[in-house]
């Protein structure tokens, strides 16, 4: 009988410790959001002008290059191995573009004082794991001493270097150079002059608010660009192509 409660006492301990191990490695990773921006910080370890300041340059970087790169930054890793759970997240997000799976994670665990930068595939053969190791032990002595903007702001350029603007976003753009309109201008001034010479064409496609339209509407379109904001995680993930992890 006493060897029975032994047994029971044993198995009843020995089921609470798994149960706690398995609860604690359980890190749900956020919903993707409706727009994701590159910094996600649910510590608050940045102020607003630096994620602003961060965003501003990660969003920059992706109109020139097709590139996202993201910063998650969390309170603890609940037990989950950094390099597995940061690809986990650009997998569940979809970071990168389809079929460049061109992505970059870099998660930082506050609590567990860890960092991870993992890359998508397409990524592998320029930020490899000897280099993203080299980041993490540049930026190591900022975190110990909790300049977490600094760390995270001196990484973002270190890639920016290793990768040497690789995946060059080859968007279609005016076809109107802006140094060439004033040859542009005055052919088609000279043509529709022509033209009403010759055919009789509407007078009212001289007036000024017609030639003032055909002047601008390059610029317009350009200071619209430059204002569009083509969101994070269309789909690229597939993330596992290498990178490191490193504590501070």
């Amino acid at each position: 009988m006493k060897n029975i409660i032994v047994t029971i006492q044993f198995l009843f301990l020995f089921s609470l410790i798994f149960f706690t191990n398995s609860v604690k490695g359980q890190f749900n990773i956020p919903n993707k959001p409706k727009k994701i921006y590159p910094v996600n910080d649910y510590v608050g370890i940045l102020s607003e002008t630096q994620i602003n300041q961060l965003n501003k340059k990660l969003i920059q970087y992706h109109k020139k290059t097709s590139t996202e790169i993201i910063i998650s930054i969390i309170q603890d890793l609940r037990g989950e191995d950094p390099n597995y759970l940061a690809s986990k997240w650009g997998n569940k997000w979809g970071i990168g573009k389809t079929y460049k799976n061109n992505g970059i994670i870099v998660l930082l665990s506050i609590n567990d004082k860890k960092i991870s930068i993992q890359n998508g595939y397409g990524i592998e053969p320029y930020v490899t794991d000897f280099s993203t190791k080299r980041i993490i032990q540049k930026i190591t002595p900022l975190l110990k001493n909790n300049l977490y903007y600094k760390a995270i702001d001196l990484s973002i350029k270190e890639v920016f270097k290793i990768m040497k603007n690789e995946y060059e976003n080859k968007k279609v753009k005016n076809n109107f150079h802006k140094k060439n309109w004033i040859f542009y201008f005055s052919f088609i001034l000279l043509l529709l002059f022509f033209f009403y010479q010759k055919q009789g064409i509407e007078p009212s496609l001289f007036n000024p608010l017609f030639l003032s339209n055909m002047f601008f509407w390059n610029k317009n379109f350009d200071n619209q660009e430059e204002n569009d904001f083509d969101e994070f995680g269309e789909g690229g993930g597939n993330f596992g192509g290498g990178g490191s992890s490193g504590g501070w």
